[in-house]
């Protein structure tokens, strides 16, 4: 495995810390390319139900946070040659992925919880939504995320409930995108290094890691969030409070999942971790 270049952000290197910290890992590499990010506010009494023990939601400036992020995945490779049950995620040349996701605390260690996700099927295989037992769909994706024109726009549906998730947002294309400001709601969201999900009733961890996250605040409208709204009656609250556009990164570090809790001794194996990431 080559070496991970280092980084100055402290939340950073404190995700590549607990990343290597944990034997094998990174498992796999992945380019991250033409994210959107878009925040919404919530009031935590609604949310709170939705977050299970032991972790902890964190609040920003009094209220809970939900983002719905989406982008795109390629270049799957395996961190280290050695590593058998990576090498057939080559085969994936272009993977989209839109999730849901909010913020929590297990001890000391921030992380992202998500809450569920859209991909599209890898290769185009008829493999059937929910696999592995994780909390995504399969679903279809029409986005353009081209900066360069000053428009970022994308369209996701899904089987798991009728209508759509439509956003559409501008972009300066002369934008200087750099590391989000201290104390904002992007900061809060972005600089996570640590995810955690439910998988078949218990609770699982996976670290990625990557240098700090180099955005724009972008001006978004959500045109059709139905989608949402249906399938998840608590999302119907909360309102959108910000936006921003990362173009993303050549190479990131992802971990394997790992159980939480009574299950951790189980080994847990190779074929889901695409559908693990961020």
């Amino acid at each position: 495995m080559s070496a991970l270049p280092l980084s100055h952000s402290r939340f950073s290197d404190a995700g590549r810390r607990r990343l290597l910290a944990v034997r094998g890992d990174p498992f796999l590499s992945a380019r991250w390319e033409r994210v959107v990010f878009l925040h919404f506010a919530l009031e935590p009494d609604v949310l709170r139900p939705q977050i299970r023990v032991p972790f902890e939601l964190e609040l920003y400036d009094g209220g809970a946070v939900i983002s719905v992020v989406a982008f795109t995945m390629r270049r799957f490779r395996p961190a280290r040659p050695a590593s058998i049950t990576a090498w057939p995620f080559a085969l994936i040349s272009r993977q989209l992925f839109l999730n849901l996701r909010t913020y929590v605390r297990l001890g000391d260690e921030p992380g992202a919880l998500f809450l569920w996700g859209c991909l599209s099927r890898p290769m185009s295989l008829p493999f059937p939504s929910g696999i592995f037992g994780l909390p995504y769909a399969f679903g279809t994706f029409l986005c353009e995320h081209r900066h360069e024109t000053g428009v970022v726009r994308g369209l996701v549906r899904s089987r798991l409930a009728p209508g759509s998730f439509t956003y559409q947002a501008r972009v300066d294309p002369r934008a200087i995108f750099a590391e989000c400001r201290t104390g904002t709601v992007g900061e809060f969201a972005l600089e996570r290094y640590t995810g955690y999900f439910r998988r078949n009733n218990s609770n699982w961890t996976f670290r990625a890691w990557h240098p700090p996250w180099q955005q724009a605040p972008i001006t978004a409208e959500i045109e059709d969030r139905s989608l949402l709204d249906t399938a998840f009656p608590w999302f119907k609250g909360a309102r959108l409070i910000a936006a921003s556009y990362a173009p993303g990164f050549d190479r990131v570090w992802l971990g394997k999942a790992h159980c939480l809790g009574a299950l951790s001794r189980r080994r847990h194996r190779g074929p889901s971790t695409v559908f693990e990431m961020p």
